[in-house]
């Protein structure tokens, strides 16, 4: 009987604790209205949120009447773009928040999750020459290679010209081009990574093989799996201290989620594959450029000595984010080009004076070119691939925020969706404008706010891979094909786990007639 009356005590304390620091309320916090009305007692109310198909647009529907909302216990999501400089700038205070030590690989973390500045540093300078401008130039034609496998299958795909005007041979036959982008993004990084040749274009598959020589086959689904393990993933990061409980709890409860667990593990088994057959052909003395090989060597070619999982962490985010990001990047770019047909008009024009009769657009015709640059710019804008706030925390001796006191240890974030919806900065910030970019009082200001890749010392170091696929393949496919979507009115869904995903882009394809 004695050990019930404890048990319920204990049960009593454990679940009256949160709502007691929340009335005690040390910090001062509660003085910013919650997300939702558990959001500011426990960190368990995230996966209310986290259950959205696109949380981040219903938060920036809440900041429209609250600059600063609380998302949870200790974390504040901030509305005003002032706020990205004291939060992300060079000379800001905050770092990391610990909610990246859940994203780490086996231990290893690596260049995004890496919290220890010191370290952060050590990475950035050792990765900074493989993701240079000019290194990457050097590999074009790995992008080029994919460029060319992702044309061939549009072609076998597409109307003939003459059928685009001709009622009587319509159908309608589409084509799902977000899985064929996301396709082309996978073999092009899986090359420039580790000059591995997936053949997922020519296959039109995801799956990868994971068995070595000598070992039963097996096969993984590279982009389902990912997908899945994310959305498992992303519900439950946000509940910080709970998270490992909730993973098992949901394993051993959920057929579903158990599934979704695995489907990480498969994952990385891909990565683990991947990499370790590129370090066996370093083993085997072969010359290779790639990714891998200026993590392996410096610059002057002496060995860096990294330890192997060092290495598989870099290899797995840059295979991760490298394919992903850069996926959602274009199939929202293609969306709003054909969604906005002047646009594309406009592009097509400048592109097709830039390139003639190149089968793929060559970069040095393209990286120069002002419109196709702002219609990259403007669909990142739109829908960059990391909507959400990225977290960082405040010192321990707290921060001043746009002039604000936030205390030590609170997370902050501004969300890149909600900075880009800034009204005084990006009218009718709904609408897809190219010309924003061009001779704008403001585009001093509009660069503070655009965040697509964060912003400081903790940028995205990989900008440039993805700029220059996007450049290169949209380039191409303007010139080469006209497109139209499945109905006028047809409109793009999109998920959200940790990035945005479209869930799909059904277009009918026709070539068109260059020599005409």
């Amino acid at each position: 009987m004695a050990l019930e009356k404890l048990f319920i005590v204990v049960f009593l304390c454990f679940a009256l604790r949160p709502l007691l620091l929340y009335f005690y309320d040390s910090k001062k916090l509660r003085k910013y209205p919650n997300q939702n009305f558990l959001s500011g007692v426990t960190n368990l109310a995230s996966i209310r949120e986290r259950q959205r198909k696109f949380r981040t647009r219903e938060l920036y529907l809440q900041h429209q009447k609250h600059p600063i909302i609380r998302v949870a216990p200790n974390m504040l999501s901030f509305r005003d773009v002032k706020a990205i400089k004291d939060i992300y700038g060079f000379g800001s205070p905050c770092q990391k928040h610990e909610i990246y030590k859940l994203q780490n690989s086996e231990g290893h973390m690596n260049i995004l999750n890496v919290i220890d500045r010191e370290d952060h540093n050590r990475k950035r300078r050792m990765l900074s020459h493989a993701f240079s401008t000019k290194n990457l130039e050097s590999w074009e034609f790995k992008i080029t290679d994919k460029v060319e496998k992702l044309v061939a299958q549009f072609d076998r795909r597409a109307h003939p010209p003459a059928w685009k005007n001709e009622p009587s041979q319509q159908n309608n036959t589409t084509v799902d081009v977000r899985y064929w982008l996301n396709l082309f993004t996978v073999d092009a990084i899986a090359d420039i990574a580790l000059s591995e040749r997936l053949g997922m274009l020519e296959s039109g598959s995801d799956v990868v093989k994971v068995g070595g020589p000598g070992e039963e086959d097996s096969a993984h689904r590279f982009i389902e799996d990912m997908h899945e393990a994310a959305r498992v993933k992303s519900k439950i990061i946000g509940t910080l201290d709970w998270y490992y409980v909730l993973k098992q709890v949901s394993s051993f409860l959920s057929s579903r989620c158990r599934s979704q667990w695995d489907c990480g593990g498969n994952v990385g088994q891909i990565v683990e594959h991947l990499a370790g057959k590129r370090l066996r052909r370093h083993e085997d003395g072969e010359n290779i450029d790639d990714f891998l090989s200026c993590l392996i060597n410096d610059k002057a070619g002496k060995s860096r000595n990294l330890d192997i999982g060092e290495l598989k962490a870099e290899t797995s985010i840059l295979l991760d984010a490298g394919s992903e990001t850069t996926a959602i990047a274009l199939t929202h770019l293609l969306y709003y080009l054909i969604k906005n047909p002047d646009c594309f008009v406009k592009l097509r024009k400048e592109v097709s004076g830039a390139i003639a009769g190149d089968k793929v657009a060559p970069y040095a015709k393209v990286k120069s070119l002002p419109y196709l640059k702002a219609c990259i710019e403007e669909s990142l804008r739109l829908s960059p691939p990391l909507p959400r706030g990225l977290e960082r925390v405040t010192p321990a001796a707290g921060a001043y925020i746009m002039g604000e006191f936030i205390p030590g240890n609170v997370g902050v974030s501004v969300p890149a969706y909600v900075a880009h919806r800034d009204p005084d900065l990006f009218p009718e910030p709904e609408a897809f404008l190219p010309e924003r970019w061009f001779n704008n009082e403001n585009i001093g200001k509009m660069r503070d706010a655009f965040i697509p890749f964060s912003a400081g010392g903790r940028a995205c170091i990989g900008r440039n891979i993805t700029m220059i696929e996007q450049q290169i393949l949209i380039a191409t496919l303007v010139h080469r094909y006209d497109f139209s979507l499945a109905s006028p009115d047809w409109t793009l869904q999109n998920e959200e786990a940790f990035n945005l995903w479209p869930v799909e882009l059904p277009v009918k394809i026709w070539e068109r007639d260059l020599e005409a």
